[in-house]
């Protein structure tokens, strides 16, 4: 039996279990980033800022949008429109939900779990070159919102072609998470759990959402023009990391207040 809204009726308390057992994994993940933050975590940081970040070259790839997001954002557009499939199309609708959910959540993380300082603002952290000066609003590291969003992009390519998925993943791992650890942005475990964190959401939202998307797809059979342009700006904003809605929400907040 199939629900008005597309997802089975045995598969709704799963998803909510699933859910909250996911998000209960990422709180024991920060706790335990929290404990292990004095042994390797910490030491790791050392090694890699002392290896590597008196090269400003590393800093500025990292964040240039179109180098490290090429691999990844030009294989979903490919996959996007590579032909007709709506059950290839409602995972990747799912996906794309997911990482709004996993980049929202990891966030407001950062807000409100204190796991550690960012190694950056740490006096008691002796680094050897830091990245440019950041008007931080968030002083808390875990998860890194940057890394869970390309991870959680990643995974969206790898579900559905697993080579092409998994150079996204190492790509994403090299080019966009590696020097935010290089640069005291984060611990090496804020990385790890934004692996598993993007990673997770994928995963539940396309086993559990995907009949809901296919349905919506259905509705607009003879509209996808809409689903495409709302699809096309999906990347635009992700590949900026939505900073125009953090932007956005931040003016909208000042108003209401």
């Amino acid at each position: 039996m199939v629900s008005a809204d597309g997802i089975t009726k045995k598969a709704v308390p799963a998803l909510i279990i699933a859910a909250a057992a996911v998000f209960g994994f990422l709180i024991f993940s920060a706790r335990f980033s929290q404990a292990i933050g004095g042994i390797w975590d910490r030491d790791l940081l050392l090694w890699l800022n002392s290896f590597a970040a008196s090269h400003q070259y590393v800093w500025q790839l990292a964040n240039n949008s179109l180098f490290r997001g090429f691999p990844v954002f030009f294989s979903l557009g490919a996959l996007w429109f590579a032909d007709d499939s709506r059950e290839r199309r409602s995972r990747m609708l799912a996906g794309f939900l997911a990482t709004c959910v996993a980049t929202v959540l990891s966030v407001w993380m950062q807000f409100h779990l204190a796991t550690h300082t960012r190694p950056l603002l740490d006096p008691a952290i002796p680094l050897n070159f830091a990245a440019p000066s950041w008007d931080w609003d968030r002083r808390n590291s875990f998860p890194s919102d940057t890394s869970t969003l390309f991870f959680a992009l990643a995974t969206v390519i790898f579900l559905e072609n697993r080579l092409v998925g998994l150079f996204c993943l190492v790509w994403v791992a090299v080019v966009v998470a590696v020097p935010r650890v290089i640069f005291a942005w984060h611990y090496p475990t804020d990385i790890v759990g934004s692996l598993v964190w993007g990673l997770a959401c994928v995963l539940l939202f396309s086993t559990y959402l995907r009949t809901l998307f296919e349905r919506t797809l259905i509705l607009f059979e003879h509209r996808m023009y809409i689903v495409h342009a709302l699809v096309l700006m999906f990347l635009i904003e992700a590949s900026d990391l939505f900073l125009s809605l953090q932007s956005l929400g931040k003016i909208l907040v000042q108003l209401a207040g």
